[in-house]
């Protein structure tokens, strides 16, 4: 028999091996460019994000608030409902930030 022919005929568990092998290094080196296109977030970065949103809610609703109160007189009533509306509007502005941030993944967290 000559080389070709045994090459052809050679141990499937090989070719199984070696397919996963490249399948690893492949996996590995797109794991590796998505690190180097998307780096980890820190904490602070992610904390800074979420407290700029809260607080921007909040303030907003804050200035709705007060310009009801100048333009309908409702001095105090005005203000709170706009409070609790940018409060809940703050709430939802940190729920939608923590399930954008968790949808792309933490690449760089260890498995």
């Amino acid at each position: 028999m000559s080389d070709q022919d045994e090459s052809n005929h050679s141990d499937p568990r090989d070719k199984a091996s070696d397919f996963e092998r490249r399948l690893n290094a492949k996996l590995e080196a797109r794991r590796v460019e998505e690190e180097r296109r998307n780096p980890s977030r820190s904490g602070w970065s992610i904390g800074l994000r979420y407290g700029s949103d809260f607080f921007a809610g909040v303030l907003v609703g804050a200035g709705g608030g007060l310009v009801v109160d100048r333009l309908l007189g409702w001095t105090p009533w005005g203000l709170i409902v706009g409070l609790l509306l940018g409060f809940a509007a703050g709430t939802l502005n940190v729920v939608r930030a923590a399930r954008d941030i968790n949808a792309s993944g933490d690449t760089g967290a260890k498995k």
